[in-house]
């Protein structure tokens, strides 16, 4: 009996530090798209180039993926993400400096990306490492965290660029430096559950590669990530330039985006083990697909404002579903959940920079946000094929 509380303290250990650093990515990796109005009113960016920032970002969450997988064979789990992690406090301190040549920002765009797919990889794999009904939650309650990041900070910079007209958006680069370093603390001292003792690459797992499940969640995500970057990344700059909000109003969309998602993770988060994983799948992709037609084609604030409330609600469970689908192939598997995290990620490298050409060839954004229609449609397709073929159609929980 001891020793079951004593594990299940240990387990309850692990998530509420994993949660917190969770947090934190996403307070910092998800204000970019808020940021770039900032960058272009202060040094003259065009849609093109701030696409390719974005896009930047991606790149870096790319790379960090791959390494992220293989770096705990080599110099185990707390030395790689404290490696990884490091860079986005370094990223922020630039902008807060007020760095502002291309090359430079696109340094700090990258640095972002790498501290992002270490915290994703390494949060993602401590959850995996959960027994049963738990992991399942925790995937919920994770990704719920890191929307309660996303949601403050933008609220945050609307703050305090409100009060500090000009400088304003490098003192939120300056809070969210300190904010990396307390995660970085937290990464330092957090419990950690044991490891392989074997070092090096021949130690790696890679039986999952040849499981149909892996592939079919890799592909959901794939799909999602495409569409949640160009969405995250392009929803402010969208809403200003159509003219169907102001700035500061428009600023707010991304906070209310996230609040919904918040609502919605948590709401994931009581139906596990009540609604199945498949139905829940299912449903959350004809929702998102659906209310993104009509933000798009909305031309009032209120009808575009209700799109994009429901686009946030449907899209809030379909990551860590899809995640929870594909992992349970790769549980405690670094490389696993690496691999299958980089397959979406490659999703978010294209597809920002691809909204921002398509905007500045055809002189509409509009017609650059045309581009997650289709993505919409496609993970729409993907969610339809991964219940539809997969052996026996077991309803799993959620």
């Amino acid at each position: 009996m001891e020793e079951t509380q004593s594990r299940r303290g240990a387990q309850n250990a692990l998530l509420r530090a994993t949660l917190f650093t969770f947090f934190v990515s996403g307070a910092a990796s998800q204000p970019l798209g808020s940021f770039i109005p900032f960058l272009r009113e202060t040094y003259g960016f065009r849609y093109d180039l701030s696409g390719v920032l974005l896009s930047c970002q991606s790149v870096g969450n790319l790379a960090s993926m791959l390494i992220s997988g293989f770096l705990p064979y080599w110099l185990g789990r707390r030395r790689s993400i404290l490696l990884t992690s490091v860079w986005m406090g370094v990223a922020y301190l630039m902008l807060a400096a007020g760095l502002g040549a291309t090359p430079l920002l696109i340094a700090a765009f990258l640095m972002t990306g790498i501290a992002r797919g270490g915290n994703s990889n390494f949060s993602n794999t401590m959850i995996s490492t959960l027994p049963g009904e738990q992991a399942n939650r925790g995937y919920q309650l994770l990704h719920g965290a890191f929307a309660v990041g996303a949601l403050l900070s933008p609220l945050l910079l609307v703050f305090i660029t409100t009060r500090l007209p000009g400088v304003g958006w490098r003192v939120m680069a300056g809070g969210l430096c300190l904010l990396c370093l307390a995660q970085l603390v937290t990464y330092a001292r957090m419990p950690l559950p044991q490891e392989n003792g074997k070092r090096g690459v021949k130690s790696v797992d890679r039986s999952f590669l040849k499981l149909r499940r892996f592939w079919l969640g890799s592909a959901m995500l794939f799909f999602y990530i495409s569409a949640e970057y160009a969405i995250v990344g392009w929803l402010v700059t969208y809403f200003q330039d159509v003219g169907i909000l102001d700035a500061n109003r428009s600023q707010m969309m991304n906070s209310l985006l996230w609040l919904v998602i918040f609502c919605g993770r948590m709401l994931g988060a009581y139906l596990t083990g009540k609604v199945a994983r498949d139905k829940l799948l299912v449903i959350d992709g004809l929702g998102m697909f659906a209310f993104f037609l009509l933000m798009f084609f909305s031309r009032t604030a209120v009808t575009a404002v209700i799109g994009l409330m429901g686009v946030g609600l449907f899209m809030a469970t379909i990551y860590p579903s899809a995640f929870a689908f594909g992992s349970e192939s790769i549980r405690g598997n670094d490389l696993g959940c690496s691999i299958m995290i980089l397959c979406g990620s490659i999703g978010g490298v294209v597809t920002p920079a691809l909204v921002g050409f398509v905007a500045e060839r055809a002189g509409s954004i509009r017609a650059g946000m045309g581009v997650v229609v289709t993505l919409t449609g496609l993970l729409l397709a993907a969610i339809l094929i991964s219940v539809l073929s997969r052996p026996g159609r077991e309803a799993d929980a959620a």
